[in-house]
């Protein structure tokens, strides 16, 4: 219950605001249905819900690549791509592997398998019906595979944990900390699998597997309620500039003092001024936090309090800059208005002209045929 409410909850928050938090609402979901299956199966219920055979393992290869993803995303800021498909392969194959029983139609056949392998829990999760893998073979796969994004888990919140640990008070830091809190619950998931298989019965070991899995559930599940911003996906820069709202200048420049505002302003130069990143089109924020390597809310911060204006203005600003360089200098006059602006970063037209406008007070073709004039 605890597991398909934080699920819930985490997914439909998710879409709403962080969007993160739609995958490890989907990494609980999953978890816990894994776990819901073990129930079924040890108390016999099994055979009441015959379409669910073989759909556990589906669900336990997918709750450890979207938990480290979602890991990824919210630390790095880097969101899923096409090239992440690989991370959902292993329940590629198993779906392959296992469609012969999965997409049985007939109710009757799948009772009958459930019947023959229930009164043994351990030979059920053997996965007999393999047609690519020997016995037993998903089992030890799925604690591999899951012990590997754990790994992987780990390195991304030590390699960048300290980033956020030096800003105390901040939104950053609870955030860091719920998600070490859930990786080392992880632990348990396989730890006491590979210490005790050598050791324990089978069924043991069978019901050791399951057992880890609930109490993931619920130790996780109780603690992401001491953390509301990141159950409900409350924004990371917007929760900082709302609670800085009332504070003095003084205050304020806890978090943003002397020193952050010049290696901040030196970071926008770098990858403004120099490197010219703000010619990409759809460059966002998260995109800028990532080159600067400064957390997005404390750019916004800076833009809003220091610069006294807002990133899209800040962007397009020097959008604007670049391209009337580019005018004065010749080297465009074979472009249309379209062309104009996809050299300088726009999506559309219309963006560019509303654009120009508002920082030169003209329109780029006014602005061309002033230029004309003068030479």
């Amino acid at each position: 219950m605890i597991g398909f409410l934080i699920g819930i909850l985490l997914v439909f928050y998710g879409f709403q605001k962080q969007k993160a938090n739609i995958l490890i609402g989907l990494s609980f979901l999953f978890l816990t249905y894994a776990v819901f299956l073990a129930f079924l199966i040890d108390s016999g219920y099994h055979i009441q819900l015959p379409h669910l055979y073989r759909t556990g393992n589906i669900a336990a290869l997918l709750f450890a690549p979207l938990a480290f993803l979602y890991i990824r995303q919210v630390v790095e800021n880097r969101k899923i791509s096409i090239r992440d498909f690989y991370h959902f392969l292993p329940a590629l194959v198993y779906l392959a592997d296992f469609s012969p029983v999965l997409f049985l139609t007939s109710v009757e056949e799948k009772r009958q398998l459930i019947q023959s392998e229930i009164e043994d829990p351990v030979v059920f999760v053997y996965f007999n019906q393999s047609r690519f893998f020997p016995s037993n073979f998903y089992t030890l796969a799925r604690t591999f595979l899951i012990f590997i994004y754990w790994f992987f888990s780990i390195r991304i919140l030590y390699q960048y944990g300290k980033r956020y640990a030096d800003l105390s008070q901040t939104f950053g830091k609870e955030w860091v900390t719920w998600m070490k809190i859930y990786v080392y619950s992880e632990l348990i998931l396989f730890l006491p699998f590979v210490i005790l298989a050598r050791f324990v019965d089978l069924s043991v070991g069978y019901d050791l597997i399951h057992l880890t899995g609930a109490i993931v559930i619920l130790s996780s599940g109780i603690a992401i309620f001491f953390f509301p911003k990141v159950l409900y996906g409350i924004n990371e820069f917007e929760f900082i500039l709302a609670t800085q709202k009332e504070k003095t200048k003084p205050e304020i420049s806890d978090v943003l003092n002397s020193e952050k505002e010049l290696h901040i302003q030196e970071q926008l130069n770098l990858i403004l001024a120099k490197e010219k990143k703000h010619l990409q089109k759809g460059y966002s924020i998260n995109d800028l936090a990532k080159d600067t390597q400064i957390p997005a809310y404390l750019l916004t911060l800076f833009i809003n309090r220091i610069l006294q204006t807002n990133f899209s203005d800040l962007i397009n600003q020097h959008r604007i800059e670049e391209c009337c360089f580019l005018m004065d200098s010749g080297k465009l006059k074979h472009l249309t208005l379209e062309g104009l602006a996809d050299v300088c970063g726009f999506s559309n037209r219309n963006s560019f002209s509303g654009a120009f406008k508002k920082f030169k007070g003209m329109t780029p073709s006014q602005y061309q045929k002033s230029r004309s004039s003068l030479t």
